[in-house]
């Protein structure tokens, strides 16, 4: 999230640059609806008119208050009409003003204003006419709604009470919560309007963070509105600052706490509203009492914002929990930002709100009292508690008992993030204590050694941010001027060490209050072993003292080590990882660049190691030697690159692939390029060679010597596998349902060397053999189910049920895989007909799923969409142990084209001649082909179906790094291509898998010139057939026809550049390079038939 990333000092210039809306899209925004206005005005009052009188038009919605972001913002013109004498009134003719006025908006849009789009989009909302304004460039649009009210205010002054008959019969209306909040748009918006503009700028910033959160993949109709958040914030400064000028950091921070909080918030105002009229006032008592969080609209006491009973305000919670540790909470020194204290806001060592306004209903409000928040839930009840605070004065989300280990597999799924905050983060107060001490101590040996040090680095989990609050470990590397090669270390070690020892004991006493310096059992012989022990606050330190060869020198951050650096380190003769402290600024860098809540993450992950760990000292005979905790460092960073590479995420969903590539171990391949590559040809052989070594195999992203990944896993496996299938409060969603992992595998296609290509395929991308054959024995029976039941009271008749996609070609991907069902109808006696009666069909194949759902016995699960669309219809298929194996299918009404078509006999030329005249887009009725095109796949060879499996994976991966940025060529595309090449190349049933990939690669870069096409289902015979060819054909490369449909060629209109680019990143991979270090060549093959 970029606010994330930015530093406390620059949120001003970020709300002024990224934020607030651009004036010149605002003042044509501006002018048009003004120009509409008086539109509406000319067309309501013309004289022997039947339409209803405008009395005034009111701007509202955010642009209207001033609280409009950069990009899209919402407008609402409330439109007051003498036709309105009641509320009821607005009801009865609502339908019929709103079709009058969309016919004015488009009569009226006849002379567009200049630099501005409007278009209608499917209207949403019952009581208004939506469209939407857009800019040319399409970078800002506003999304306007007409809503026609009844004006119950008239004409009242600007700031003054409305009078209490107005809410009363407000209240007397029947109406339900909000419904005619348009009435008081007036209010609202002089509400927002007079605050400080910085006030409007943290609204701003709040409304940005909302919007983040809900690009996460969040569903914006489950979160509150963002007017609530407006609200908060506005409550937030009132209580907190109330001062013009602020830091916006504070108050950010504020709103976060607030929404973490939400259990307890009870905010309104009376500013509008009161309880001096009775009516009044037993309606706000009772909006009172309704479950937290409440937040009342300050114009309309009917609109409850917060709605504790409707809204997931836990979602927002969470990520707000999450997100202390960024740069825009963080001051100069690293200090964190500190919220704004005051009455009805979060206490600090407290949980819940506590302030002194303790709101009896029934009595009058004060009259210096303008925002009040009551604490209670309800009369009688008990305010919250204030537990004693835990060491770092953080409110407990679990009993923390002394000595006793925190269960995290109870923790439930929203909580997780503020589980991290209270229990896992080190205590700030011991962290400047550690960090005082090694100043002082670098210090002290850098004036005092005989051997003089060239510089020094902080390492260990202390250096990378990863430590935890209960015990941490730090690694203090001293570089000496007298070290002028790897070699040298070793000889002299034992000497250096006992010199600064004898430096620590003589000198330490008392340096640091508060921290006491203890030697315990040396077991590392190239380390002096410390600890710093705070009894006060009952933590410790592990550190480890070492003297090591500068082998970088000064080098700049982000930049990659000379090749000599690595070279002179594999001839050195070295063990593996030996000289691992000459790295530790790169291992150190590699981990701090990290967004906080990926080390947030790394937290959880190493709490769960060492609750694993504490349970291997207690077996007997003798404990298992696990791998070192950076290994589950490394591994939660690859697990975050591959399957997110997100700032913000859910900490679940990210705990929950850690532990699956964990029980994965056995095919673990991880390491990084980004200090050393197979660019140097020494370290392309050592890498080759770490490669083909038992797995799991995790390297240092700093020392290639070292594979952190040795160590026994089994025992990891088997706990990640408990918490995993055992369905884990720390695993389930809101609905109960297991948390999904990120799409990750334990090895990646470019890490893998070209001669073990065919391994990779069979171990991570060959679906799993008994989930397919349960999968086809569910699809007979569904198949036969809805051809014997379907329109059984009807004359429409059920020709075939045909199984396509790569389910049925024999080239699906483990994991989720995609299929179609496509039914033939015997309505259907043209291409043209197929959209006919499509919501009637769909719906009757529902109700046969539906029932066949019931009535028959399934291997696997089988789940029918919910998605209630007319035109669509779709149910997947999931193994019942393999929760990460499913194939969704999509049913497919279709006009029987081809009918009984023998295996291996050529349509007749008729079908292509009728489909030439019937067609308007390209591929429109490929369904009717689907048989066609997959017997020209199903009837390859094994091993071209698995090349066909690599190409589709490689294609996936760039999917992931392409979103946004334009739609690459359709994957049927890509096994045409490979099909191709394979003919092309030679046809060879057992060819070599590098060099068929190579080969696809090739071609892919060359899609200039592509012109591929096949003539087994059609040919020239036909001159209508022939002469459509022939256009075909000569229409801009690159083309790819269908063989079973020549009007869909799958190489149009598609970003081949983006592929082709990643083509050429792919081809200097180790997935192209033979072991003696030679691209693999492509086969012989051209681009064009």
């Amino acid at each position: 999230m970029d606010l994330y990333r930015t530093p406390t000092s620059a949120l001003d210039r970020f709300v002024a640059t990224k934020l607030q809306p651009r004036k010149e899209f605002t003042e044509k925004a501006r002018r048009a609806l003004g120009a509409l206005a008086a539109a509406l005005r000319e067309r309501r009052g013309r004289p022997g008119a039947a339409a209803p009188r405008v009395l005034k038009i009111v701007k509202g919605g955010s642009s209207g208050r001033g609280t409009a972001l950069k990009g899209g913002c919402d407008s609402e013109l409330v439109i007051f009409l003498d036709c309105f004498k009641s509320y009821v009134d607005q009801r009865a003719r609502r339908a019929e003003i709103l079709s009058e006025m969309r016919a004015l908006l488009e009569s009226w849009w006849q002379n567009p204003v200049p630099g501005l789009s409007l278009n209608f989009p499917e209207q949403s909302v019952p009581g208004a006419l939506q469209f939407r304004l857009t800019s040319i460039d399409l970078e800002d649009w506003m999304d306007v709604s007409l809503v026609p009210a009844f004006d119950v205010l008239g004409q009242a002054g600007s700031h003054v009470k409305p009078k209490p008959q107005v809410y009363s019969t407000l209240l007397n209306s029947g109406c339900q919560g909000g419904e005619h909040a348009a009435c008081f748009t007036e209010l609202r918006r002089d509400f927002v309007n007079i605050r400080p503009a910085k006030l409007k700028n943290l609204i701003l910033l709040v409304k940005h963070w909302y919007h983040q959160v809900c690009l996460q993949g969040l569903c914006e109709e489950t979160l509150p509105p963002v007017y609530a958040l407006e609200l908060l914030t506005i409550f937030a400064w009132e209580q907190g600052c109330k001062k013009d000028a602020f830091s916006l950091a504070e108050g950010l921070r504020t709103v976060l706490d607030l929404i973490q909080q939400h259990q307890h918030l009870c905010v309104f105002w009376t500013v509008n509203y009161g309880f001096e009229d009775p009516a009044v006032g037993q309606f706000l008592q009772g909006q009172l009492e309704r479950p937290r969080p409440v937040i009342l609209d300050p114009a309309d006491p009917t609109w409850d914002l917060g709605n504790g009973a409707a809204w997931h305000w836990d979602l927002l919670a969470q990520e707000a929990a999450s997100c202390c540790d960024h740069p825009c909470f963080l001051k100069g020194m690293g200090d964190p930002v500190q919220p704004w204290q005051g009455p009805g806001l979060p206490r600090a060592r407290c949980s819940g709100l506590g302030h002194p306004i303790q709101l009896n209903p029934n009595q009058k409000t004060p009259e210096n009292s303008k925002s009040l928040n009551a604490v209670s839930p309800r009369a009688g009840s008990k305010a919250p508690s204030c537990p004693a605070p835990g060491p770092a004065g953080a409110a407990s989300v679990t009993p923390s008992v002394p000595g006793m280990a925190l269960d995290l597999s109870q923790i439930p799924t929203k909580e997780l993030d503020r589980f991290i905050q209270d229990h896992l983060k080190p205590s700030p107060q011991f962290q400047e204590q550690v960090k005082k001490a090694i100043d002082i101590i670098l210090r002290r040996l850098r004036e005092n050694c005989v051997h003089k040090a060239s510089r020094v680095s902080k390492g260990g989990s202390f250096g990378r941010g990863t430590d935890l609050r209960d015990g941490c470990d730090v690694e203090l590397v001293i570089f000496l001027n007298c070290f002028t090669d790897y070699k040298d270390q070793g000889p002299r070690r034992a000497e250096i060490l006992n010199e600064m020892r004898a430096q620590l004991e003589s000198w330490w006493q008392g340096q640091v209050p508060g921290l006491s310096l203890q030697f315990p059992e040396q077991n590392v012989p190239e380390a002096l072993q410390f600890q710093l022990v705070s009894t006060a606050l009952k933590r410790w330190t592990d550190v480890s003292l070492l003297p090591a060869f500068d082998a970088l020198g000064q080098l700049s951050s982000g930049t990659k080590p000379n090749p000599q650096v690595y070279s002179r380190l594999l001839s050195s003769g070295c063990q593996e990882g030996e000289h691992k402290a000459c790295f530790t600024e790169l291992r150190r860098n590699f981990v701090n660049i990290r967004p906080a809540k990926l080390k947030n993450l790394i937290l959880l992950v190493k709490h769960w190691y060492r609750q694993v760990a504490a349970q291997n000292k207690r077996k007997r005979p003798a404990p298992a030697s696990l791998p070192p905790a950076y290994a589950l460092e490394l591994l939660t960073i690859f697990a975050w690159e591959q399957g997110c590479g997100k700032d913000c995420f859910n900490m679940a969903q990210g705990f929950r692939t850690v532990l699956g590539l964990v029980q994965q171990h056995q095919q673990l391949c991880v390491y990084w390029t980004v200090n050393y590559s197979t660019e140097d040809p020494a370290m392309r052989m050592h890498l080759l060679g770490q490669l083909r070594k038992p797995r799991p195999l995790v390297l240092d992203p700093a020392d290639p010597t070292w594979n952190v990944g040795q160590g026994s896993w089994e025992l990891l496996a088997q706990e990640a596998a408990v918490l995993v299938l055992r369905k884990k409060a720390c695993f389930l969603s809101r609905d109960g349902t297991p948390m999904p992992p990120w799409d990750v595998m334990p090895a990646l296609l470019y890490q893998t060397p070209a001669g073990d290509l065919d391994k990779f395929i069979s171990e991570f991308l060959q679906p799993n053999h008994q989930f397919l054959a349960q999968v086809n024995k569910a699809v007979d029976t569904i198949c036969s189910f809805l051809k014997e039941n379907c329109f059984r009271n009807s004359p429409i008749k059920v020709i075939k049920v045909v199984k396509g996609g790569s389910s049925a070609k024999g080239t699906a991907l483990q994991g989720r895989s995609d299929a179609d069902l496509v039914v033939f109808l015997s309505c259907f006696s043209q291409f043209t007909e197929q959209g006919n009666k499509r919501a009637e069909i769909i719906s009757e194949i529902r109700a046969q799923l539906e029932a066949c759902q019931r009535e028959r016995q399934f291997e696997v699960k089988f789940e029918v969409s919910k998605w209630e669309n007319p035109r669509v219809l779709s149910f997947s298929l999931t193994s019942q142990t393999m929760l990460d194996q499913s194939v969704d299918f999509d049913v497919l009404p279709a006009f029987d084209a081809l009918g009984q078509l023998v295996s291996g006999s050529r349509p007749s030329s008729q079908v292509y001649v009728d489909l030439i005249h019937s067609y308007s887009n390209a591929g429109e009725y490929s369904t009717c082909f689907t048989e066609l095109q997959r017997d020209f796949i199903i009837s390859r060879p094994t091993k071209l179906k698995s090349l066909i499996r690599l190409v589709k994976h490689w294609y996936q991966q760039c999917h992931k790094i392409s979103k946004g940025r334009g739609s690459l060529p359709p994957k049927h595309g890509l096994e045409l291509l490979t099909v191709y090449a394979w003919e092309q190349g030679g046809k060879d049933s057992q060819f070599n898998m590098a060099e068929g990939f190579r080969t696809v690669l090739e071609l892919v870069t060359q899609y200039r010139q592509l012109c591929i096409y096949w003539t087994i289902n059609y040919n020239t015979e036909d001159k209508t057939v022939g002469d459509f060819l022939k256009q075909q054909l000569q229409k801009p490369r690159p083309i790819i026809l269908d063989p079973a449909d020549p009007t869909g060629n799958l190489g149009h209109s598609a970003r081949w550049d983006l592929l082709a680019k990643e083509a050429a990143a792919c081809m200097s991979a180790l997935c192209c390079v033979g072991r003696n270090g030679i691209p693999i060549q492509p086969w012989p093959v051209k681009a064009a038939v």
